[in-house]
């Protein structure tokens, strides 16, 4: 089991860095070819329905993963009936969102690109839900394939987009056409390894929602200092400085992916651990998902102190270069973000979410709160740093949250993780030419991490108590 593990975990991870360096080329396109203000208005258009996207969520996907690894539910009858729940909430979410748009202080184009977009948004929300069934077959080969197909399909018609110097509509037809690659291809694919049918069985959807709610909550409340920044920013700041922010948001945005996948591979494991009372299966999987979380983020983080300003230079144009420093403060928050998942995973395995509750209102009312101080005076330096208070208090209540419940980190393996981060930050001091810093940095950080065992072995597919020997 554990050996499969490894290998999903490899297997979305190497499709991950590919969609993501696909996702990176494509914004490259978007940035010089819209520039900044035009980037701001398609990042306008997308931050605004992403909200909608994350709150229609209701945390299916984790509710997904979860059943599917306790089996309380026949694994037909909870898809069936997931994917006409999932169905009838986002629709309802995606036909509201273009109309509260409409009261909104927006020109008509970027009304015009939510209401088309919609329909985008639409799609994703129903082929995220079904990745957990890829994650509970061990068969994530077949969801990375359906992200790259989608992902492709971005490519081209960006490219056709920006050689034609088509306007900002056409991005978002091409985004259409993405989604609905991903999601067919999703679909399909899940009901081929679990065959499942369209199902309206108010029972199981009471289940489903008895199960979801508190997850639901607190994602509205989260999505309060997740996206508001750009929302705000969007309504006080001009359209250029949406476009600023965002492409270095953008960047950072594909990397949490990654936490992502790492923990909700492990999620299933978690929950079985903690169904079966075997608390020292717990502890490691926690252990080492955490620790696998710390070396991410700190490699984040000091990439983005060292090299912003050039790598955001090359990766969007000049215009952009002030973005770099941008990307340093979000590095920052991103770190925490990887942390605060590796914690919130486990938090909702061990099925204690309604704990999360004051800790996501008061992280929300600091947010919130800040953002309306610091916006309208320091414009994308006050939204970046505001991130930067809201997931570092996020992350350091959910730990306090999840040690009170029995779950701790183990400082063991943190000093090499240090050693690793380190040698990363002298490889990207050296005065090479950037792509150079680049390949070097990840030859050395990854040399590292294999020299000093750092990858978890209850993530690779050994009893991580190796790893401390």
């Amino acid at each position: 089991m554990l050996n499969s593990i490894s290998g999903n975990t490899i297997t979305q991870l190497l499709g991950k860095a590919t969609s993501t360096l696909i996702g990176l080329v494509v914004v490259a396109l978007m940035t010089r070819a819209l520039g900044a203000a035009g980037f701001g208005e398609y990042t306008t258009v997308v931050a605004y329905l992403q909200f909608f996207g994350i709150l229609v969520d209701f945390g299916l996907t984790m509710t997904t993963a979860r059943e599917l690894g306790n089996t309380r539910l026949a694994s037909n009858i909870l898809l069936g009936n997931l994917l006409s729940f999932r169905t009838v909430t986002a629709g309802a979410a995606f036909i509201i969102a273009p109309l509260v748009a409409l009261f909104l202080p927006y020109p008509p184009l970027i009304k015009m690109g939510i209401a088309l977009t919609s329909l985008a948004f639409f799609l994703n929300s129903l082929s995220q839900s079904f990745g957990a069934v890829f994650q509970a077959q061990l068969k994530s080969h077949l969801l990375v394939l359906a992200e790259l197909g989608g992902r492709i399909v971005l490519l081209v018609g960006t490219i056709f987009a920006t050689l034609g110097q088509l306007p900002l509509i056409s991005y978002l037809l091409i985004l259409i056409a993405s989604s609905l690659t991903t999601t067919t291809w999703t679909l399909v694919a899940a009901k081929r390894l679990l065959p499942f049918k369209w199902q309206i069985n108010f029972a199981v959807w009471r289940e489903l929602w008895h199960a979801t709610w508190p997850i639901a909550l607190t994602i509205a409340i989260n999505l309060i200092y997740f996206k508001a920044d750009t929302l705000i920013l969007s309504l006080l700041k001009p359209t250029i400085d949406v476009g600023l922010y965002g492409a270095a948001y953008k960047v950072l945005e594909v990397l949490l992916a990654v936490p992502a996948i790492v923990c909700g591979l492990v999620l299933p494991l978690a929950a079985r651990a903690y169904a079966q009372g075997d608390k020292n299966k717990l502890a490691e999987l926690y252990h080492g998902t955490f620790d696998s979380m710390l070396a991410a983020g700190l490699a984040v983080l000091v990439g983005g102190i060292i090299i912003g300003t050039p790598l955001m230079t090359l990766f969007a144009g000049v215009e952009f270069a002030v973005t770099g420093k941008i990307l340093a403060i979000l590095g920052l928050a991103t770190a925490f973000i990887f942390l605060g998942n590796a914690i919130g995973y486990f938090i909702f395995a061990l099925d204690k979410v309604k704990k999360m509750i004051p800790a996501y209102l008061i992280t929300a009312l600091v947010a919130l709160t800040g953002y309306f101080i610091f916006i309208p005076t320091y414009s994308y330096w006050g939204a970046a740093w505001m991130t930067v208070v809201a997931e570092a208090l996020m992350t350091t209540i959910s730990l306090v949250i999840l040690w009170k419940l029995g779950l701790k980190p183990s400082a063991v393996r943190w000093p090499k993780i240090i050693l690793a981060t380190l040698l990363l930050a002298i490889t990207l001091i050296i005065p090479w030419p950037l792509v150079s810093k680049l390949i070097m940095g990840v030859i050395v950080y990854s040399g590292a991490i294999w020299y000093l065992k750092l990858i978890p072995k209850d993530i690779t597919g050994q009893n991580s108590a190796e790893t401390l020997t």
